[in-house]
């Protein structure tokens, strides 16, 4: 019985294999490189106008960010003029990511006015009627109409009552 035996020392002896497979690794990562870079320029010169965009929807989300690295500074001073040093080297990011939070957030109070809504009811307009008193039957009258009805007997009736 034959044996297959495999290894990374194939029999092909040709020095190339291995040089394009690097090449063409390279040529991929480059090609990623150029793509994130084409994209994080985009995002450079796009940040001020979606950070404006950010304020305008909830200036909450803005100011909660800049509190936080306060607060990060306070407790931790390290930390904190990283994340600082972070958030400038990385504004592009950091602009997008507090856009896409404030627009989350306007979604979200949204959703809970409208469900609220939905809870309560909504407010319709309605008129006022005059106060002028209506006809309704007196009770008597409608006591001796519903007498009248009991004492009015049918075929189907008598059916019944034949039975017991």
């Amino acid at each position: 019985m034959p044996q297959y035996r495999y290894s990374f020392n194939s029999s092909n002896n040709n020095p190339f294999s291995t040089l394009i497979g690097i090449v063409l690794g390279v040529l991929f990562l480059l090609g990623l490189f150029f793509i994130a870079r084409f994209i994080f320029t985009i995002l450079y010169y796009l940040s001020p106008i979606m950070l404006i965009v950010a304020l305008i929807v909830d200036y909450k989300v803005v100011t909660g960010y800049g509190k936080w690295l306060l607060r990060l500074t306070k407790d931790n001073a390290l930390l904190g003029i990283g994340a600082i040093l972070l958030t400038v080297l990385g504004f592009p990011l950091v602009s997008l990511f507090l856009l896409g939070k404030a627009l989350l957030r306007k979604r979200v109070k949204d959703a809970q006015e409208e469900a609220m809504q939905q809870r309560e009811g909504e407010y319709i307009e309605y008129e006022e009627l005059d106060s002028e008193p209506m006809d309704l039957p007196q009770i008597e009258e409608w006591e001796k109409q519903t007498e009248e009805r009991r004492r009015k007997r049918n075929d189907y009736d008598d059916f019944f009552d034949s039975q017991s």
